[in-house]
């Protein structure tokens, strides 16, 4: 058997073995989901849901009478419109019943500019779900260039009225994820093939430590280490030209 060959079978056998746990434990429930807001068949655009996610996340499932409309740049499963949300010229003013984007703001040259482009497809009362990432590792897909605090976000979405925001990836799970990223670097010895399998290793081994978040996720010094960070927020009914 050649090298390649073998190199092949290993990698086959690895894919088929069970996924390891997650590095999250999410001490904190939502009070509210974007979806309670909206209205019979409401129209969700879903920014940045290459991965056919459907606009299902943490926080619940759409309804089943609502059309959600799946927004990325580049083509994948289930990805109904190819586009650049910095510039969404193909969308109307005032359409859109609630958007979602979770995980992408953090990968996009302007995140600024996206909000005022959500801000405009958005009809009056419309709802706005905006997940991003704050203590977690670089994550190029393709780019990686920000992150945002419980504070931030607030600023980012500052043109919506807030429903709910703040962070529910306590200081135990941020400790775990870089914990396991940085001992799969300390034993990949320098090798990306050897890192990755580290990376699922070591989430097996350390993923208990996430369930400290238990009791320090109420703890008020929490927010000194916290990701999983998000608004909920709605554009206000009666609205002034941005």
């Amino acid at each position: 058997m050649s090298n390649s060959a073998l190199m092949n079978l290993l990698r086959q056998l690895y894919h088929k073995l069970p996924s390891p746990p997650s590095t999250n434990y999410m001490f904190k429930k939502f009070d509210h989901s974007p979806y309670e807001f909206l209205r019979d068949n409401a129209t969700i655009f879903d920014i940045g849901s290459k991965n056919n996610v459907g606009g299902e996340y943490a926080f619940g499932k759409p309804p089943i009478d609502a059309r959600v409309v799946c927004v990325d740049i580049e083509a994948g499963p289930g990805v109904d419109l190819v586009a650049d949300a910095h510039d969404l010229f193909m969308v109307e003013d005032n359409s859109i019943d609630c958007v979602v984007t979770v995980s992408t703001l953090g990968h996009i040259r302007y995140p600024q500019k996206v909000m005022k482009e959500i801000y405009r497809i958005l009809r009056p009362g419309g709802i706005v779900y905006v997940g991003v990432p704050f203590i977690f590792p670089f994550n190029t897909d393709p780019y990686d260039y920000y992150r945002f605090t419980s504070d931030g976000i607030k600023i980012l979405c500052e043109d919506f009225e807030c429903i709910e925001s703040g962070f529910n990836r306590g200081p135990a799970s941020c400790m775990c994820h870089l914990l396991v990223h940085f001992c799969a670097m300390i034993f990949s010895f320098n090798n990306k093939t050897i890192y990755g399998v580290n990376v699922d290793l070591f989430k097996w081994l350390l993923f208990w430590i996430k369930y400290l978040d238990i009791i320090l996720g109420k703890y008020k010094m929490a927010k000194v280490i916290h990701a999983g960070v998000y608004f909920l927020g709605r554009k206000p009914e009666v609205t002034d030209p941005l």
